[in-house]
């Protein structure tokens, strides 16, 4: 089975849930939590997580749709940012890179 990266707000992250990304919380340009990929989040995790105010986290799940349902999704996404994206320069490198952080973000 594969896995999926999946960026949720905090209020639907629950324990046992394992990181897909690393995930470094600062305050006052300290470090105040600092957890690795493939860590396994706990209750007192997610109450760190709350107390330092984090927003989103980025776990892995499994991915439970075919290869035609996600090849699927990924052309909707595309042609949705497309849409989006009408009026601008993709030729510009810096307009480029931020549509392609966009799609990597909605396709994860």
């Amino acid at each position: 089975m594969s896995l999926r990266l999946r960026f949720l707000p905090l209020f639907m992250v629950a324990p046992d849930m394992v990181l897909a990304r690393p995930l470094m919380l600062m305050e006052q340009g300290r470090v105040v939590l600092n957890l690795p990929v493939d860590h396994v989040l706990t209750q007192a995790n997610l109450a760190q997580l709350r107390a330092h105010h984090a927003q989103y986290v980025c776990v892995q799940e499994e991915d439970y749709r075919g290869q035609m349902a996600r090849e699927c999704f990924e052309m909707d996404q595309i042609k949705r940012l497309q849409t989006i994206f009408y009026h601008a320069d993709l030729g510009d490198p810096e307009t480029r890179a931020f549509f392609e952080a966009v799609l990597a973000y909605r396709t994860a």
